[in-house]
């Protein structure tokens, strides 16, 4: 029996033996395939770079430096130096030095704006001389970088009525936001105004100031163009000729007035002017001080000539201002000398008169010259006429009704074109 034992001993024992190739092999195995699926990984962990680049929107914070990574890359990344002089709210592209486990690695930020700016408008009105610019539409803008303002298309200003027009802002990046408003135009359709014209009466070989005392005006531009042309005038030959005084605004819009340049051919009595002007200012030293009102100052004006002038029925009328000369010199003229010594020294005291003619009654009639003079600064007007008259009365300063009765009780003799001249006050 033990001899069975021991054969059957000696029999099991390489069986034993035999059965551990199984678990050598499974662990083999398991190890290989541990190796196919973990070493490439591993590997390719080992040999993998942070991206070159990355691009982010001006104005965002800058990312970690993870974001150089792919999000399962399990490796630790750091910025190698301070990145504090980044600014984010410049676009631009900007260096930064990535550190990892196996080195330093260089890389770019890119800061890039496409965003465009933001912003509001208004709706306007204007009229054609004045079209607002665009920048006039915005109310408020915002960007990270400077915005410049334009119109994608200029708005017409001939077009009257409401149109369209686009606001373009524009950043510095070449973003643009596109904001549409409404222009109402106003056309200009009124021409401007030329005053101070008058008919200008000289003798042969003087001088004239075309531009003394014009001004032109206008319901929309400040400075409206004045031409003159006097290209008709010959002021070296006796004659009558016409100069035409023209305005345009910036509309278009123009206006023109003709007036007459009399060149008068001098004779052996004509007085220089500066010599008119001596004389007459020596009498009024003598009658009106710098104390006295215009009414006081033209009262005693007309108590002056009545006091020292006689009337005579004949008078060279060509020169109001020589008229004068003779009136003062010789004392003595008809009623165009006693208007002209009137106007002479009315004007010297630059007190404001205006010419006033009679009209004929009929075609034999005599004619008749006298003034409407304002001591207001020109807000009303009286009649002054200082031509002694057979009947008496006196004529300084008197309302168009009290020479209405005058004149009619005498013949019409102040018959005028009331269209010609401002109505006086009633008192």
């Amino acid at each position: 029996m033990a001899r069975c034992q021991a054969k059957y001993a000696s029999q099991s024992q390489p069986r034993k033996k035999h059965r551990r190739w199984p678990i050598f092999l499974v662990l083999f195995i398991l190890l290989a395939v541990a190796g196919v699926i973990l070493i490439p990984p591993l590997v390719e962990k080992l040999m993998l770079e942070p991206y070159p680049e990355i691009t982010i929107e001006v104005g965002s914070p800058l990312p970690g430096p993870e974001v150089f990574l792919p999000e399962d890359a399990g490796l630790e990344i750091t910025y190698a130096y301070d990145t504090g002089s980044i600014d984010t709210d410049i676009p631009g592209d900007y260096s930064v030095l990535l550190s990892i486990w196996k080195g330093e690695y260089g890389a770019v930020v890119h800061v890039v704006d496409t965003t465009p700016p933001t912003g509001a408008i208004q709706n306007l009105t204007s009229y054609q001389t004045n079209i607002p610019s665009a920048q006039d539409f915005v109310t408020w803008m915002e960007d990270l970088t400077d915005i410049s303002v334009s119109f994608e298309a200029e708005p017409d200003p001939t077009r009257d009525g409401d149109q369209t027009v686009v606001i373009l802002l524009t950043d510095t990046s070449g973003n643009v936001a596109r904001l549409p408003a409404t222009l109402t135009v106003i056309l200009d359709e009124e021409p401007p105004v030329i005053e101070g014209i008058a008919d200008i009466t000289l003798y042969e070989g003087g001088t004239v100031a075309y531009r003394n005392g014009i001004t032109v005006t206008d319901n929309r531009d400040d400075a409206p163009e004045l031409t003159i042309d006097s290209s008709a005038v010959d002021l070296t030959t006796p004659g009558v000729y016409e100069v035409t005084y023209s305005a345009e605004d910036a509309a278009g819009n123009t206006a023109s007035v003709t007036a007459t340049v009399t060149v008068l051919e001098k004779k052996e009595s004509y007085v220089e002017l500066d010599v008119i002007y001596q004389k007459v200012d020596e009498i009024l030293s003598t009658i009106v001080n710098d104390t006295m009102t215009d009414r006081e100052k033209a009262t005693a004006i007309y108590s002056w000539v009545r006091s020292h002038c006689t009337y005579s029925n004949h008078s060279d009328k060509d020169d109001w201002r020589q008229a004068a000369y003779l009136m003062m010199k010789n004392r003595t003229g008809d009623c165009f000398n006693f208007f002209a010594l009137c106007k002479l020294m009315l004007e010297r005291e630059n007190i404001p008169n205006i010419d006033v003619v009679k009209v004929k009654n009929y075609e034999s009639d005599s004619m008749h010259y006298w003034s409407l003079v304002s001591v207001d600064g020109g807000e009303t007007y009286y009649h002054f006429d200082a031509t002694p008259r057979i009947s008496g009365g006196n004529f300084c300063l008197v309302t168009d009704a009290f020479l209405d009765a005058y004149s009619k009780a005498n013949n019409n003799c102040f018959n005028r074109d009331k269209s010609l001249y401002p109505a006086t006050p009633e008192e």
